[in-house]
């Protein structure tokens, strides 16, 4: 996966990410991650339909992150800086909090409010009373470059092309996909990040052991019988596995495959053998299978 992401200067808080992420902690078995990339999409800032000016002004930004940097806080920060940070924190088992954020809007005049569903680590996730991410970082050099107090409204990940589409936020950052179907909903930034879809299964699992390519993969995948899927609701694995056109998902019909509120659920299922796999986007994919394991 190519990674062009990564952390602006912030306050680092020494909390164990694992706690974050999977509330009831570690329950049941290892489990692991599959290896092989199974597709490649790209997450983009969600923005009202017809706002050519914040498009573009979000455009701007997003072009200096990918390129020289923008000051913050004294520094420089790019999308690799941001990236690199966030996983250097998940390592070491902290996680990098945005610092005081309003979560409901008095002024919108004054405010870039930001609809995001903070279950998607390492892109957004609770600090706390506050946020963090690589998304929320993003939310945050953006609001700050428009002379603007940023406004984060945490809600279900189905709700927030919604939220964009009613006026109740200015944009959406929610390791959104982007695609032909919710570009009819609203309107995209150009892309931020390059992504892809990953299959985790149980530690001991040989299923997919012999498997080499994405074609091997799928053909695993084709011949299972009797099996039971886990992948958090209206994200692309979920379509991965369910099929969607817009996606250009055919989907299993062998496979039932239950939706969860987040990967992270998904992951704490397969680890208590309530699924027998789990697919999602990879980085946030990991860092759910990091925190079961520990």
């Amino acid at each position: 996966m190519k990674k062009i992401l990564a952390a602006a200067a912030a306050a680092v808080l020494a909390v164990v990410l694992a706690v974050s992420m999977v509330a009831c902690g570690k329950t049941g078995a290892q489990v692991k991650i599959i290896d092989i990339d199974l597709s490649t999409e790209q997450y983009g800032v969600a923005i009202q339909k017809g706002n050519a000016e914040l498009t573009e002004e979000i455009n701007g930004v997003l072009a200096q992150l990918k390129g020289d940097g923008v000051e913050m806080n004294g520094e420089t920060v790019t999308f690799d800086s941001l990236y690199q940070a966030e996983m250097d924190a998940l390592e070491a088992d902290e996680v990098i909090s945005i610092g005081e954020v309003a979560t409901s809007s008095s002024n919108r005049a004054e405010e870039l409010v930001v609809a995001t569903n903070a279950e998607f680590a390492p892109f957004e996730y609770r600090v706390g009373t506050s946020f963090g991410g690589i998304d929320m970082q993003v939310a945050k050099i953006l609001a700050d470059g428009m002379g603007k107090k940023l406004v984060i409204l945490h809600m279900a990940f189905e709700s927030v092309l919604q939220s964009v589409q009613t006026g109740e936020s200015d944009i959406a950052i929610a390791g959104l996909t982007i695609n032909a179907e919710r570009a009819q909903q609203v309107d995209f930034s150009d892309p931020y990040y390059d992504t892809t879809q990953r299959i985790a299964v149980s530690a001991d699992s040989t299923l997919f052991d012999a498997c080499k390519t994405e074609e091997d993969v799928v053909a695993v995948l084709k011949s299972l019988k009797g099996v039971k899927a886990g992948a958090a609701k209206t994200q692309t694995g979920y379509y991965y596995l369910v099929g969607e056109e817009s996606f250009e998902f055919d989907g299993y019909d062998n496979i039932e495959t239950r939706a969860y509120p987040t990967v992270t659920a998904a992951v704490q299922d397969l680890a208590n053998g309530t699924v027998s796999l789990v697919c999602a986007d990879a980085v946030p994919l990991q860092a759910a299978v990091d925190a079961v394991n520990r």
